[in-house]
């Protein structure tokens, strides 16, 4: 393999990858991302399956277009590219990382500029990434390339056992749980609301939660439960709670709410999904925007584990 800059070659740079990445951002890493690591490693004796998966972008991990630079024939920069909506006009780029030996040689530069030439001829007309708040020099570098501050996020986390009271909501307030035929609401209030980066690894692809007998095999077989319930005025859906449990390492809880009733609605979604959960779960995360929730988040001893600036550039047609 050739030194300096080029695409990713998935049948032989996956463990490299995997490994520089874990030197680079081992200390932040949550399960997701220790779980994108083993799936590298895992991937990387796929053989002929690695083709397959050519074959569906959407949804596909970010090392797919992805692209590597090469010293001495070592990976010593990343960075991984994918669509995240099926038009193929919004992209993703995650995992830019340099060996720290080999950093402040204008080599994140290049691999981000190369990037995002790729995707542009691609027809990407939007990109977005995420870099840790405190981050300054990686936010700095994406500010001039283009990329601009669109949100700032936060990882929360609560270990242990701790009772939720929840009183019913308040009439014209009502919760039900959202049925099959129930997706419209759904997919029209997501798209309408839902904040980018959902969740940290990837903004919410909103196609992905369809529900669909196959997403049900999925769930029967990794153990998951998956709890979705939709939020009421005078009929009208205002709010949405996703509620993920089983055999994973930690349970999930994402909401969405219509700006007007976020302020009354917030804090009552937390306590109802916490209560749904039960007192046997031990282990919550939530990613939410910082800022107004941090403070009920604390009341129910949760403790951010890590914030995230998202940023996003908007390249020419």
């Amino acid at each position: 393999m050739q030194d300096g800059l080029r695409p990713v070659n998935v049948r032989h740079d996956l463990p490299e990858i995997a490994e520089l990445i874990e030197l680079c951002f081992g200390d932040v890493l949550d399960e997701s991302g220790r779980a994108a690591i083993r799936e590298m490693r895992t991937m990387s004796r796929a053989g002929p399956f690695l083709w397959l998966m050519s074959l569906f972008p959407i949804g596909n991990p970010s090392w797919q277009y992805g692209f590597v630079y090469v010293s001495s024939g070592l990976v010593v920069g990343n960075i991984g590219a994918q669509p995240i909506s099926s038009k193929m006009d919004i992209w993703l780029i995650a995992n830019v990382a340099v060996h720290p030996g080999y950093r402040r040689k204008g080599i994140a530069k290049q691999l981000v500029q190369t990037a995002l030439q790729s995707v542009a001829s691609r027809g990407a007309t939007r990109v977005i990434l995420q870099v840790d708040i405190d981050n300054n020099d990686a936010a700095s570098l994406y500010t001039q390339i283009g990329f601009k501050t669109l949100a700032i996020r936060t990882i929360w986390r609560r270990k242990g056992q701790y009772l939720t009271d929840h009183t019913p909501f308040q009439s014209p307030m009502k919760i039900r749980p959202a049925l099959r035929d129930d997706w419209p609401l759904e997919y029209s209030l997501l798209n309408k609301y839902s904040p980018e980066g959902l969740t940290w690894t990837a903004p919410l692809q909103i196609e992905h939660l369809r529900p669909s007998i196959f997403r049900d095999i999925g769930h029967f077989m990794t153990g998951n439960q998956e709890e979705r319930w939709l939020i009421l005025r005078f009929g009208e859906v205002i709010g949405w709670i996703y509620i993920l449990s089983g055999s994973s390492s930690a349970d999930q809880i994402r909401w969405v709410v219509s700006p007007q009733w976020r302020f009354d609605l917030e804090h009552e979604l937390l306590r109802y999904a916490l209560n749904r959960l039960g007192d046997g779960s031990s282990n919550v995360w939530i990613e939410h925007p910082d800022g107004d929730a941090n403070r009920f988040l604390h009341q129910h001893f949760f403790e951010s584990t890590r914030t995230l600036r998202w940023m996003q550039i908007d390249l020419p047609v």
